[in-house]
């Protein structure tokens, strides 16, 4: 079993603005919203691998997730999913599923060092905040996009960098993620 403490870099068309629904005024009570993706975030896994099969549970952010996928010393498949919060303001809007699969090719160049590459198509979110009710959680609820892309990293023991590059399915956004990670008890 490992813990894996992890950081994100988001570059590229990040949606961060501000989208007024109501009269704005400039006074205190401005009807308005903000989209929140952000330009980082951090991620806490729990997980545990044997040799073939990869189970675990994350934070990243504000949504949890859970992964699960086989594995082999060339190759493996990653699929996750998980919960984002729901829009309160609608009667009927239950939480919002969050997912996705991930092909992960590995080039072995010693015992302690590992290159790859990877291709994913994803379901992702990013919070979104009423500022006009500001700031309960019943006024932060989850964005939805669909994306996909590809990326490659490096492993040197329990260390590992990554750059990926995402196309946001439906948008003209790109994105483009600088990641890195430690496994703790690995």
């Amino acid at each position: 079993m490992s813990f894996v403490v992890g950081g994100t870099v988001r570059t590229g068309n990040v949606d961060n603005r501000e989208v007024s629904y109501g009269p704005k005024n400039n006074t205190a009570h401005d009807q308005y919203y903000s989209y929140e993706e952000g330009y980082w975030n951090l991620d806490l896994v729990w997980f545990a691998a044997t040799s073939h099969v990869v189970l675990g549970l994350a934070l990243e952010d504000y949504t949890y997730r859970m992964f699960l996928g086989p594995r082999f010393q060339y190759f493996g498949v990653q699929g996750w999913a998980g919960l984002s919060p729901s829009d309160r303001r609608k009667e009927k809007d239950n939480p919002k599923v969050v997912g996705g699969v991930m092909l992960i090719e590995q080039f072995p160049i010693s015992e302690k060092i590992k290159v790859g590459l990877s291709e994913h198509i994803s379901r992702n979110s990013y919070k979104v905040i009423n500022h006009t009710e500001c700031c309960s959680m019943n006024e932060i609820y989850a964005e939805q996009y669909a994306e996909f892309g590809f990326g490659t990293y490096l492993t040197y023991k329990n260390f590992s960098i990554e750059f990926r590059y995402g196309r946001e399915i439906g948008e003209p956004r790109n994105r483009f993620y600088f990641m890195t990670n430690y496994a703790f008890f690995n």
